[in-house]
């Protein structure tokens, strides 16, 4: 028996959706700044059109960013974590009777807590993209499936109300 967990980020916006968004702003923002050029303001011009490469290499980075994925497969003997992004895939493994679920504290009063898979000195984030709330439920069920360490829970747990089927 084995349990897969499918993470990935919110990315409501689709590549067409952006594109459309950055289109419809460009022409409004640069039809703004011709009108002003026309009334002599011409210094408006470069300001706008900065602007607007701005807001396209930030949604250029946004669309990246909804590719990256995370897989946690557990299995009785071992925990696999395999991270797609941009980069390629990479494969983390731990041996589940030796695995520890740890979630930290946030450095920082506003900041973000972190949550890791630990096993023999090293140790693997998981769920970096996704809110304080669903990674707090994420620790949670990964806590009820590695155990502690030296403790290896069987795999055959009720799902109900799981948002992370």
């Amino acid at each position: 028996m084995e349990q897969r967990i499918e993470l990935a980020p919110n990315c409501s916006l689709k590549p067409a959706g952006a594109l459309l968004f950055f289109v419809s702003t460009c022409l409004f923002c640069l039809g703004f700044a011709l009108f002003f050029v026309f009334q002599g303001f011409w210094p408006v011009l470069p300001f706008a059109a900065l602007e607007m490469l701005l807001l396209g290499l930030a949604l250029h980075t946004s669309m990246r960013r909804g590719k990256y994925t995370q897989t946690v497969l557990i299995t009785e003997s071992q925990i696999s974590l395999v991270t797609r992004s941009r980069r390629g895939a990479q494969k983390q493994e731990f041996a589940r009777h030796w695995a520890k679920v740890r979630l930290r504290s946030p450095p920082r009063r506003h900041g973000t807590s972190l949550l890791t898979i630990e096993s023999r000195g090293r140790a693997y984030e998981v769920g970096s993209f996704l809110t304080e709330e669903d990674r707090c439920l994420l620790a949670e069920r990964l806590r009820c499936l590695v155990g502690g360490m030296n403790e290896s829970p069987p795999l055959e747990i009720d799902r109900k109300g799981d948002p992370f089927r």
